[in-house]
């Protein structure tokens, strides 16, 4: 399956804490197994080493290429886009990523303006100047430019096309990174994720029409996954920020009696804001029927998902890995939903 931007740029840094397990085991096996595994990492730095040469050679000629291009044609010609792109492309490739930066955002420039601000030739430099910028950990301006990205996708592919879907997908994905990320959080979070599950659903339907099984597979898992981040950040909203009924305080007349200081008393009485009972009712009734719907999601896709490998052996074998891996997050979050809908209803939250 296609990796976007997100899992290119963010697998790496999961996927290190993952590796680091096995071999943390390493330190009791025999020497010789230390051995194989040290000639394993000198092939693939010989590889490696032979890839970044390559690559460098591929800058040099795209430089030397640019330059020809801007004494021909001119510094703010359109047709220096396709060459800084593919420049940017090579930077970003070889971890130079400031450089990068730096000549998609004269791509983009060029291209707005010659061509105005809502030239689909934008998406392009825009996606790769969001995965350098992601590499650099600029999660600000990722996000921009990442809304700004799918704002021209929506603008130039048509609803029912691949193109579409994979975009509804990243921007899914950025979406449920973001919070982690600190880009996103609260309201904001819950109303832009539940946006993108529309999307889902409608996209699910035109890949169904397509007979796309991959990305038929790539929107059930995502939506599910959606509803799991919705569960988790009811849980973890603090209660001003659950958009409920009712309200969190309510007045309620105290009444008192005072001495009058001539051996009597008087009655006074006055209004005062109290915490609502059923505020927190709804609260945690909300909270409940999150999680209970994230269990149901997970448990559908989980469904879904086993009929399309089910019917497609073809797609199964070929996507054996990236299945497998898929339905053991689902069985995963939907165990941890169980125990955690199980400690709502005991009263531990």
């Amino acid at each position: 399956m296609n990796q976007t931007w997100l899992q290119r740029v963010l697998a790496p840094m999961l996927l290190s804490i993952v590796l680091a397990w096995p071999l943390l085991a390493l330190g009791g096996q025999q020497a010789d197994e230390d051995q194989d595994l040290t000639e394993a990492e000198a092939m693939v730095a010989a590889a490696s080493e032979e890839e970044r040469r390559r690559l460098r050679e591929t800058a040099s000629t795209l430089e030397v290429r640019l330059e020809e291009l801007s004494g021909e044609a001119g510094l703010y010609d359109l047709s220096l886009v396709e060459v800084q792109t593919d420049l940017g492309r090579v930077y970003s490739d070889l971890g130079d990523y400031d450089k990068a930066i730096e000549v998609l955002t004269q791509a983009l420039h060029l291209v707005r303006l010659n061509s105005g601000l809502y030239d689909p030739q934008q998406i392009r430099v825009l996606e790769e100047l969001i995965e350098a910028l992601a590499a650099k950990q600029d999660w600000e301006n990722v996000d921009n430019y990442q809304h700004l990205v799918f704002s021209l996708q929506k603008r130039s592919y048509a609803p029912d096309s691949p193109q579409f879907a994979d975009a509804v997908l990243t921007m899914g994905q950025w979406q449920l990174a973001a919070p982690a990320l600190g880009r996103m959080q609260g309201f904001q979070m819950l109303t832009q994720i539940s946006d993108i599950k529309e999307l889902y659903a409608s996209q699910l339907e035109y890949a169904r029409a397509r007979e796309d099984l991959e990305r038929q597979w790539s929107l059930i898992y995502a939506s599910a996954m959606a509803d799991v981040a919705l569960a988790r950040q009811y849980l973890r909203s603090d209660v001003s920020e659950m958009m409920v009924s009712a309200q969190r305080y309510v007045n309620r007349t105290i009444c008192q009696n005072v001495s009058d200081g001539a051996g009597g008393y008087t009655r006074v009485c006055w209004q005062q804001s109290v915490p609502n009972p059923d505020y927190y009712y709804q609260v945690n009734n909300e909270r409940r029927n999150r999680l209970d719907r994230a269990r149901v999601s997970l448990n559908s896709a989980r469904r879904q998902l086993q009929e399309i490998l089910d019917n497609n052996p073809e797609f199964a074998s070929t996507h054996a890995d990236d299945t497998r891996v898929g339905l053991e997050n689902l069985n995963r979050e939907l165990r941890d939903l169980q125990r955690d809908s199980r400690m709502r209803m005991l009263g531990v939250w």
